[in-house]
């Protein structure tokens, strides 16, 4: 019998993010991906589009799902969402990673458990 771990979304918010704000959005988007190979993702694709004058959007496909950034640099503010169903990933060692690199002052991690959308093993 093969057994499947639950999925889990990471939602996080970065406030107080004091380095935000000086780096570029190619050096945002490294420390993105960086930080989630670091914690075991596998990345397949990144794609960024940084809004003129605003943040980044990055959206990362994952062997182990998906994750997704959005920055605020007006306010020091990471919004970081991570959906994976690997316990390879060490989510929450990424979480801790982005909030240095950010220079966050706070740090709030929602984990919210999801739906097994493996097909269950037949008896």
């Amino acid at each position: 019998m093969v057994l499947h771990e639950q999925p889990v979304l990471y939602s996080v918010d970065l406030k107080g993010c004091t380095a935000i704000s000086a780096l570029t959005p190619e050096a945002v988007t490294a420390a993105f991906v960086d930080a989630l190979k670091r914690a075991g993702a596998t990345v397949v694709e990144a794609v960024s589009h940084h809004f003129p004058g605003a943040g980044l959007t990055c959206v990362l496909i994952l062997a182990e799902s998906h994750a997704v950034l959005h920055t605020w640099p007006e306010t020091g503010t990471v919004n970081i969402d991570i959906f994976s169903c690997s316990t390879r990933l060490k989510s929450l060692t990424a979480i801790a990673d982005l909030g240095r690199s950010f220079g966050a002052a706070a740090v709030s991690v929602q984990e919210i458990p999801r739906a097994d959308g493996h097909t269950p093993p037949s008896d």
